[in-house]
């Protein structure tokens, strides 16, 4: 059933733009005869996958290669998986430290463990109504440097890493709507986007050399 719903996912997002990052320009059925230049094509119609029997990563990833490496998408599934199992290491890897530090103090919790801890709980409570295990992650849009800061809000987040790291570099910036399936209590397949209403919104930073999820 996973596989089924991500085939007509790819298979819809070929067909039309769901993002930012597009031409307008739709791609030609092969049989046309006619070669469209892949920076032409919607956002969603070169979309490939790592998946986590195959390539080792925690969850499955689906994304669009022209838009985001290897390396990126390796990162999200560190961070959705870090955020699935409440794991503090992997999480402390993949997340800026002084952000992540603001975000646990933000919430009001005790430390990270009690972040993830109640993050968890609130996902539960407020939209699976029940113990859920994320297991496929869908990259659906991306903003970059290029958009409009009132859509990404790059600036408002330059400024609280700098709050809490002055000396900090930041010298890349992106931001991805993604949804995330998941089973619940041990079965089925659902998608948390149908559940909230909208795409999680994470970003992308390279901060001092190295890349991290926000």
């Amino acid at each position: 059933m996973k596989k089924f719903i991500i085939l007509l996912f790819a298979l819809s997002l070929a067909c039309v733009s769901c993002s930012d990052k597009q031409s307008g320009t739709s791609s030609a059925n092969a049989g046309d005869g006619i070669n469209v230049d892949e920076n032409e094509l919607p956002f969603g119609a070169t979309m490939i996958d790592l998946d986590s029997e195959r390539d080792g990563v925690p969850i499955s990833i689906s994304y669009e290669k022209r838009f985001m490496t290897e390396e990126e998408a390796r990162k999200i599934s560190d961070y959705i998986s870090a955020v699935n199992s409440c794991d503090v290491e992997l999480i402390k890897n993949t997340s800026y430290p002084s952000y992540l530090d603001y975000i646990v103090e933000y919430y009001g919790n005790t430390d990270i463990q009690d972040y993830l801890d109640s993050r968890q709980k609130n996902v539960e409570d407020t939209y699976t109504g029940g113990k859920f295990d994320f297991n496929y992650i869908l990259v659906n849009s991306l903003k970059d440097e290029n958009d409009d800061d009132s859509e990404t809000g790059f600036s408002t987040l330059d400024r609280k890493i700098l709050e809490n790291s002055p000396d900090a570099e930041i010298t890349s910036r992106k931001m991805v709507g993604i949804d995330v399936l998941y089973s619940l209590d041990g079965s089925g397949s659902y998608s948390l986007k149908a559940r909230t209403g909208s795409d999680m919104n994470l970003y992308i930073y390279t901060i001092d050399g190295q890349m991290y999820i926000l």
